[in-house]
């Protein structure tokens, strides 16, 4: 049976700044709605709007760091090391590790990553030697070092020390059988839901009605200088608005698209929840179309 030894890098700092950041940019981007769909002149509308877009532009690559610090670990085995950093996986055999211990130890002076915070110490860093250091962290301090042929991983496990303590232990009895060497990026998975005709087909449609939309409102806009939001129970318009007020159903409509489009790429990770991406991408059509329904009747009653 294997023998594994998993450990935890430090995620209760990182999870209450990303939420508190999540939390603030979410305030912003409401209430950059709420004012852009108040506005009287497009000067004043585009610049709310700006502001929304701009603050919930962030938000789906927060929310994937809190999930990623989340389900981060480092797993240690006499065969080899396993790094998970969300949708990242490094499969490491052991007999191609070079050496592991903490950059301190080996006088490295690192170059980190320019954009960093406490729970998300990640990216590609070229060092002065010419070594690619690739940073799977949630703290630029205390880092434990894995050097293998092709690059180097600087990793923060909660005990450094219980680290190191156990990868000496367990690399005294070396394997007869190491692991098989894997290298997967989130990228992957596009790559493989791409390959996947009915995820391609899915993929391509919601994205195809997601742009349809924008465009179609785009040149709406002025051929319906002022159109009306509400109708009356008799079906006529009324409090008529400035028309350019439209662009907030495609922008929320590309929102709720890139909401789909990353939660159907964390369920295709897995065979038995395949389905639920499937289902994902598929709701982003229904989404676009039931915008482009809701903008066909303001632009008929207008």
């Amino acid at each position: 049976m294997r023998e594994v030894f998993i450990f935890r890098p430090p995620r209760r700092t990182g999870i209450i700044l990303h939420g508190i950041t999540v939390l603030i940019l979410t305030g912003i981007g409401i209430f950059g709605l709420w004012k852009a769909s108040q506005a009287e002149s497009g000067p004043s509308f585009l610049f709310y709007l700006l502001v929304a877009i701009l603050a919930l532009a962030f938000l789906p690559g927060l929310i994937y760091r809190i999930y990623a610090l989340q389900r981060a670990r480092y797993i240690l085995a006499a065969d080899g090391i396993s790094l998970y950093w969300g949708l990242r996986h490094e499969e490491i055999p052991i007999n191609l590790v070079n050496w592991v211990g903490s950059a301190e130890q080996k006088g490295i002076a690192l170059h980190k990553p320019a954009f960093r915070m406490p729970g998300a110490v990640l990216g590609v860093q070229t060092q002065a030697d010419g070594k690619p250091v690739e940073f799977l962290a949630a703290r630029d301090t205390n880092l434990v070092m894995i050097a293998i042929p092709e690059r180097i991983f600087a990793i923060s496990p909660a005990n450094p020390a219980d680290f190191l303590r156990t990868y000496r232990k367990i690399s005294e009895y070396g394997s007869l059988a190491p692991v098989q060497s894997i290298s997967d990026f989130p990228t992957f998975l596009l790559s493989r839901s791409w390959a996947d005709r009915p995820g391609r087909i899915l993929l391509i449609a919601s994205a195809l009605f997601a742009l349809s939309l924008i465009v179609w409102v785009s040149l709406s806009i002025p051929d319906h200088p002022l159109v009306s939001l509400r109708l009356k129970a008799d079906g006529s318009p009324v409090d008529f608005v400035p028309g350019i007020r439209l662009l907030l159903l495609p922008v929320l409509n590309t929102f709720f698209f890139i909401v789909d489009l990353l939660m159907g790429l964390l369920f295709y990770r897995k065979e038995e929840t395949k389905s639920l991406a499937y289902l994902m991408w598929s709701s982003s059509i229904l989404t676009s179309l039931l915008f482009s329904g809701g903008v066909y009747f303001i632009l008929k009653a207008a």
